[in-house]
């Protein structure tokens, strides 16, 4: 197994480990404890494998959706344009007089049959979740390529004549019958046994079933991540994990949750803040060199962003940064060159996050975490940030002493 592979599962497992968390809460469905974690869950089905392979598919075939035989109630005048419904036709010519009134069953057809009305409906509740999922995004998000993509996707998708009327006909709020179903996984066209694929995946996240989370997570919480964000995701998730063991505090997933500024995890009073400044930044006073490359870069029209970690910790308690975490994804250059870049990093954002007599302490308890190949600490002389790469980082305890560390911030 690569690396990068090793690293979605890794990550994978660690969300499974929040999910699965869920216990039954009453009845015969076991549910997981928030339900708004359900909702991440879900909004993610909607950018999950099996979905974007049900729309791709349809993209590329738009007219396997077929019309079925479906079978309409008629009364005529000694005309049988279906089958005779005997029973129905004796009491409608009580009723009415009529002596040769026929009641039948004409076969018209229709594309509002169950499979398509089936393969509908999972395509309206997809539209909805991405949408949903959206809104939940900042401005500057990782995963807003993949959902503008998907909801162009969705846009063709609810274009293709044949789904026009079972679009407009499925309600939301009432789900797929039983046999609609079964017909369409038992369907000799692939669309709709696709469409089946999607829909039980979201009836398994519903459910708190593991491998409906898995699949999710494998596919749309990590997958639309660049490889270098995959990782410090990763190290993002190990980091709460550590801190909630250390602390015996239980951890709280808020990836993607409704404040996109807000922390990914929680675990006690420690928040983890992904690619944030946050309000703690307080900018430092700039060094000679750096005042005189912001005057020169003044002349060119160009400005000098803020800089930010990849990862704070916050003490809530306290108010303050407790950790700087910075990660390194290696691809091109060596580690040495990687590890030193990271290290500068840190010593230059602990002057936005800590008061000069705590700077040191903060550095301590800093961590640089590599892909591969982190060198290992020979001396311990200088205030120095903690160094870990992917192979310490998943094992059981890796990232413990380092949590220990924080804790003792306080």
């Amino acid at each position: 197994m690569n690396l990068d592979a090793a690293i979605v599962d890794y990550s994978a497992g660690l969300l499974l480990r929040y999910f699965r968390g869920g216990a039954a809460i009453g009845g015969e469905i076991p549910r997981l404890d928030q339900r708004r974690d359900v909702e991440i869950l879900k909004g993610h089905w909607a950018l999950s494998a099996p979905v974007r392979t049900l729309v791709t598919y349809l993209l590329n075939r738009p007219h396997e959706a077929q019309a079925l035989l479906a079978y309409r109630e008629q009364v005529d005048d000694a005309v049988a344009r279906g089958r005779i419904d005997a029973r129905k036709t004796w009491m409608y010519r009580k009723q009415s007089g009529l002596p040769s009134a026929l009641v039948t069953h004409e076969a018209v057809r229709s594309f509002n049959t169950g499979p398509n009305m089936l393969l509908a409906w999972v395509l309206r509740e997809a539209a909805s979740y991405t949408a949903r999922l959206l809104a939940w995004q900042s401005p500057t998000s990782a995963y807003l390529p993949a959902i503008e993509a998907a909801q162009t996707d969705m846009r063709k998708v609810q274009r293709i004549e044949a789904l026009r009327d079972p679009l407009r006909a499925v309600s939301l709020g009432q789900r797929p019958s039983a046999g609609a179903v079964r017909d369409s996984a038992r369907a000799r066209r692939p669309v709709y046994r696709l469409a089946v694929e999607a829909y039980r995946v979201l009836q398994g996240l519903e459910r708190g079933q593991l491998d409906a989370m898995e699949q999710v997570a494998r596919t749309a919480l990590i997958g639309p991540l660049e490889d270098w964000r995959r990782f410090e995701l990763a190290v993002g998730l190990a980091a709460g994990e550590a801190l909630g063991r250390a602390s015996g505090a239980a951890l709280q997933l808020h990836l993607l949750g409704s404040d996109s500024s807000g922390p990914i995890v929680t675990a006690g009073r420690h928040a983890i803040y992904w690619q944030q400044i946050t309000r703690h930044h307080v900018p430092p006073a700039l060094e000679p060199s750096e005042v005189a490359a912001r005057r020169a870069l003044a002349d060119y029209g160009i400005n000098v962003g803020t800089e930010r970690p990849d990862l704070i910790v916050v003490d809530r308690d306290l108010a303050a940064v407790v950790a700087i975490i910075e990660v390194k994804y290696i691809a091109g250059d060596t580690a040495s060159v990687r590890f030193r870049e990271a290290v500068e990093q840190v010593v230059r954002y602990r002057r936005a996050y800590g008061q000069p007599a705590t700077q040191d302490a903060l550095l301590s308890r800093s961590l640089v975490a590599l892909s591969r190949l982190v060198p290992a600490r020979t001396s311990h002389i200088s205030p120095a940030p903690f160094a870990v790469d992917f192979d310490i980082l998943r094992q059981p305890h890796g990232l413990d002493a380092w949590a220990e560390a924080v804790l003792a911030a306080a």
